[in-house]
Formats: structure tokens, C-alpha cells, sequence
């Protein structure tokens, strides 16, 4: 009897601890999709299994093309913050921060808030070689403004953003 448990939950944890199929059909993705949404959904996907590699290049390629629709457009400011993540602390890519910082910069031009959050950090963490206070500042309190303005305002970023913002003023 206790082989037949420790197969069992053996199988479960197997099951379990499996990696979610990418392919077009598992991820929701069909004939009348964009081939934004293509890369976008491949490569969150991939993103979400850890397989960083593979979700750094189906974002690069959608960075590539061009919007058609609006929800392609926002697809792409999303990535842009995304590949900045990525390149920023080398998942799947060679740590690469001017150009994480760069992808960052040109998503909060377009409205991403969430790039705002991630440049205070890149410039307020000492431990960063991209530490610079002036910008720090700026990036904090724009972050700060965001975060504290929203409906799902999330309570650990704010709370991080504030703790970089004491450290800026001291």
C-alpha cells in the first residue's frame, strides 16, 4: 500500500511541477491572432516557464514589427518593459542595462507605469552600476505619484519606492 501512495503522489508532483505547453492551441493563440500576439503570448509563456532564452526572442522579434491595432501597439510597450527586465538583471540575455534602461525610458514615453518603477530602481540601488541620485529622484517620485494614484495600487512596490526615496533624501 505504501508504494501504491509514494507512486502516486509521485505521479502528482510530477504533474505538477511540469512545464505549460507553448504552442499556438495551449496558449490561446489562433489563425486570426496578430503576429504581436503571437510573439507576445509565445513569449510570456516561455517567460512563465522559465525558459527566459526563449521568451527573450519571441519578444525581440515582436519588437521588430509593426503595430496594426491598438492592443498590438500596447502588446509592444509592454515588451519594451519586459525586455528591459530581462536585459537589466541577464534572464535569458546578456545583462546589458544601458539598453534595459533604454528600452524603460521609451516605454514610460508611452505610457507604461511599470517602467517608471523600474528605472527609480536602476538609479536609486546602490548596489547598481546605474546608481545616479539625481535621476533617482525624479524616477521615485514619478513612480511614487503612479503607484499612490492607482486602483490596484501595489503596497510592496510603493512601500519600496518610499524606502529608496528616504535613502535619496538623507
Amino acid at each position: 500500500m505504501r508504494y501504491l501512495l509514494a507512486i502516486y503522489l509521485l505521479s502528482i508532483s510530477a504533474v505538477s511541477f511540469a512545464k505549460e505547453k507553448c504552442d499556438p492551441s495551449s496558449i490561446g493563440v489562433t489563425d486570426s491572432s496578430s503576429e504581436i500576439e503571437r510573439y507576445f503570448y509565445t513569449g510570456t509563456c516561455h517567460y512563465r516557464n522559465k525558459d527566459y532564452s526563449l521568451s527573450v526572442k519571441n519578444w525581440e522579434g515582436l519588437a521588430l514589427l509593426e503595430a496594426e491595432s491598438a492592443s498590438d501597439e500596447e502588446l509592444k510597450v509592454d515588451v519594451l518593459n519586459n525586455l528591459g527586465y530581462m536585459k537589466f538583471f541577464g534572464f535569458g540575455t546578456e545583462k546589458d542595462q544601458k539598453t534595459a534602461i533604454s528600452y524603460w525610458r521609451e516605454a514610460v514615453l508611452l505610457g507604461h507605469y511599470e517602467a517608471e518603477y523600474h528605472l527609480c530602481h536602476a538609479y536609486a540601488d546602490k548596489k547598481q552600476p546605474t546608481y545616479n541620485l539625481a535621476k533617482a529622484r525624479k524616477h521615485c517620485e514619478k513612480a511614487k505619484l503612479i503607484y499612490k494614484g492607482k486602483d490596484d495600487s501595489n503596497s510592496e512596490i510603493l512601500s519600496i519606492i518610499n524606502s529608496y526615496l528616504e535613502k535619496i533624501e538623507r
